[in-house]
């Protein structure tokens, strides 16, 4: 697979220096990150190991930014480019020294996500041609005007510039190249240098010019100020999670995503909102344990509260890049202890006022089997290398009862699963703890927690089961390719 990476950032950017100033518009921050470290981790995550990056206007900004970053100094190559002012293919050509074999080119203004460039770089290229990464989406583009357009047949590129009249597809920034673009813009090169379109459009004219549909791919070109902003929004957006429940999904994502906007902004890391939403959940434990109206109110709304932001701390690290697996387990061992200490203190707030040993039994019993249901998830967690995060275990869980043979105690116990994350049951606790219905709040907690418990111990070792038979299938598949081989 390739591994290199071209990145033009020679440019001025001067359309949005409105918004920049003298900083380089690729060095201006989206949503906490500067635009082309968010373009190299990106890269990287997609399976880039080399970067070679050119630079031109402020060239010394970068080295002040990115030679001091230990996330990515270690995986670039710089090259300067003097003559920076010309179009942007004098700039590619500079590189020519520098790269060796099929290569990456990217923009240093082009947004795009991690699995479509890694499926660009897998594709098969021959030795004289080159790849354009491509969007048929044409009614979804941000600023068509602005676009590169590209008149796409037969899975080849015709023509491509920006003042085509007739055109089937968008050109996103990402190509997939041999030095047969080197070749084509020397060949297109004059006194006034040469464009990125004169060489491709000099590769189509040779059929040498193939392209690639991104489908459903995100990117997004960020040329003005209007551009940057819905660049902004929309990588906000998409960090809702496809295993989000009903309430995260309609209303605490909306909310978390704006909190998350100004958190990147800060110097807190991810691992610093994980506690901040704990602590949250354990003053509302606290003011729970009251028992009095207003104290269970208040305790149940932090409660509410800590369950938004814990969508703050995997969204902040998804979009600064700090994702790993200590914050993953840091943020699911503080969530299940949040759960734990705001049960039990329903469970004390009721079992004072009513007092029998009926009630305390169910309740004690409840939270017993609550913390053993997740200890159990745990096992799986470590027994599948699945890290500390609890989705690859929700995951498994959907697609097992989501299987035309699942029986219907598998639907039955993926439904009491939903209703037992965490966004849904905050809010229904919060909706009794409004009407004053702590009896309400303890019953829940009671027998949800008894049938979570269930459809948690049930499950789990069916999952595990299945997980052992595709290790299993997969170990095979791998012992008959090796034997194949010998």
């Amino acid at each position: 697979m390739v591994t290199t990476a071209l990145i033009i950032a020679a440019g001025a950017g001067a359309r949005l220096q409105g918004v920049t100033g003298s900083i380089p518009k690729s060095l201006f921050k989206i949503a906490g990150v500067p635009i082309i470290k968010r373009i190299i981790m990106t890269a990287k995550k997609a399976g880039i190991e080399r970067f070679v990056i050119i630079t031109g206007y402020a060239a010394d900004q970068f080295h002040d930014l990115l030679d001091h970053d230990d996330q990515v100094t270690d995986c670039i190559d710089w090259v300067h480019n003097d003559q920076w002012q010309l179009p942007n293919g004098v700039s590619t050509l500079a590189a020519r020294p520098f790269i060796d074999g099929p290569f990456a080119l990217l923009m240093a203004d082009h947004l795009f996500e991690e699995q479509t460039l890694a499926q660009l770089l897998e594709t098969p290229i021959a030795h004289d041609e080159c790849i354009l990464a491509i969007d048929r989406k044409i009614e979804t583009v941000y600023d068509l005007d602005d676009a590169t357009k590209v008149y796409d047949q037969e899975g080849r590129v015709i023509h491509i510039n920006k003042t085509l009249d007739n055109y089937n597809a968008i050109d996103t920034g990402m190509f997939l190249c041999t030095s047969a673009l080197f070749d084509a813009l020397e060949s297109s090169l004059t006194e006034d240098g040469c464009s990125l379109s004169d060489g491709m459009q000099s590769l189509a004219r040779r059929g040498k010019m193939r392209t690639f549909d991104i489908g459903t791919g995100f990117w997004q070109d960020v040329d003005t100020p209007d551009m940057l902003s819905h660049a902004e929004k929309t990588l906000l957006r998409r960090l809702r999670k496809p295993t989000d429940g009903w309430v995260s999904r309609y209303l605490n994502r909306s909310i978390s995503t704006r909190l998350s906007r100004f958190l990147v902004r800060t110097p807190l890391t991810p691992n610093h909102v994980t506690l901040i939403t704990f602590i949250t959940g354990l003053l509302g434990a606290w003011y729970v344990a009251d028992g009095t109206y207003w104290s269970v109110l208040t305790g149940a709304f932090f409660f509410q509260l800590s369950s938004i932001l814990d969508g703050c701390d995997g969204e902040v690290a998804k979009l600064t890049f700090r994702e790993s697996t200590y914050g993953s387990w840091l943020d699911t061992i503080t969530d299940n202890l949040t759960y734990v200490a705001f049960f039990a203190a329903i469970v004390w707030a009721h079992g004072h006022l009513v007092d029998t040993t009926l009630i305390w039994s169910i309740g004690i019993g409840s939270v017993s089997m609550v913390t053993a249901s997740i200890l159990v998830m745990y096992y799986y967690l470590l027994r599948t290398g699945a890290g500390g995060s609890l989705v690859r275990y929700n995951v498994a869980f959907e697609e097992h009862a989501a299987r035309p043979q699942a029986s219907l105690i598998a639907r039955t116990l993926n439904v009491l699963r939903m209703m037992s994350k965490r966004d849904f049951f905050t809010m229904l606790l919060l909706c009794f703890a409004t009407l004053d219905l702590l009896s309400w709040m303890f019953w829940m907690i009671g027998l949800g927690g008894f049938s979570m418990a269930i459809a948690v111990f049930i499950s789990t070792g069916r999952l595990l089961s299945q997980d052992r038979e595709a290790r299993q299938t997969e170990h095979t598949i791998m012992e008959s390719e090796a034997a194949g081989g010998a």
